[in-house]
This record gives structure tokens, C-alpha cells and sequence, in this order.
């Protein structure tokens, strides 16, 4: 709904973080605990103007941080080639995550099955109209840097 597609996605798991709820939230907070790991997915063969939506959907709340992830076993995730030196943000060879900045708005385990029966539908909602809003916007334009894995 975000994105007005479905990017490649690959399981993984990243070690060093835990899934938080946020307070008066129903989305999950990815935030730096030593002793967790998240399972998840790793999404690729994004434009550089989708990596500006989710830049500008996740907002100061966020920092997107580089991290380092283990695939599961039998995942094909192809990140890519870089034929010159380019930034994190950029380079698909480089596993970038959103990390939330504010711990004392986190509260308990999110849930992903409640998540799904009880918010689902109108998070979806309110994607579709994050993505309207955003669709005429000065972000970058997909003509000017090329897909991104």
C-alpha cells in the first residue's frame, strides 16, 4: 500500500535488537537490545524515490541505522554490485534498518498476530493515504538514480 507494490524480500534475522511496541501505536519499534534478535525480512530492488517514502513515512522518530543480519538457510538474497564508491543509503551490498530513538515510548512485546487480526486494515488505510499524499511531492524521482537492490 506504502509503496504501491511488493519489493524483493528475503527472511533474515538481526541479532542486537528487539520488536517494541510503541506507545498509543499499533507498528513496532526495531530498538538495540544486546541480548534479542528479530526475525524479519530484508527488502531489496528498491528505487531511490521509494527509499525516500519510507524515508519520510518513518520520520525523526527513526534513525536508519546500518546493520548486520543473518539470512536464513536456504534464502537467495542477491544484494547487488556497486561498480564505484557510493554512500550506506545507497549501496546494495548494505543492510540499512530503521531504529526508533525514543526508548521511553516503548512499552512491551509487539505482537504480530494481534497486529494482523485487530490493526491490519486500517494501517493498510492508512498507508494507501500516506502514499496519495506523498505522490506529487518534490522527492527523488525514479528517473534520477537508478533501482537500488
Amino acid at each position: 500500500a506504502l509503496l504501491g507494490r511488493v519489493p524483493n524480500r528475503t527472511p533474515a534475522t538481526l541479532p542486537g535488537y528487539v520488536r517494541r511496541r510503541i506507545k498509543e501505536r499499533v507498528y513496532p519499534a526495531l530498538y538495540p537490545d544486546p541480548g534479542s534478535q528479530v526475525d524479519g525480512e530484508v527488502l531489496s530492488g528498491m528505487s531511490r524515490r521509494e527509499l525516500a517514502v519510507l524515508d519520510w513515512f518513518e520520520d525523526e522518530a527513526y534513525t536508519l541505522t546500518k546493520v548486520d543480519v543473518t539470512f536464513d538457510e536456504g534464502s537467495e538474497w542477491e544484494p547487488g554490485e556497486s561498480s564505484e564508491p557510493v554512500d550506506a543509503y545507497l549501496d546494495p551490498k548494505v543492510v540499512m534498518a530503521y531504529v526508533f530513538t525514543s526508548p521511553r515510548d516503548l512499552h512491551g512485546e509487539w505482537d504480530y498476530e494481534e497486529f494482523r487480526q485487530v490493526h491490519l486494515e486500517s494501517y493498510v488505510v492508512m498507508c494507501e493515504e500516506f502514499a496519495e499524499d506523498v505522490k506529487h511531492n518534490d522527492l527523488p524521482g525514479d528517473d534520477e538514480v537508478d533501482e537500488v537492490e
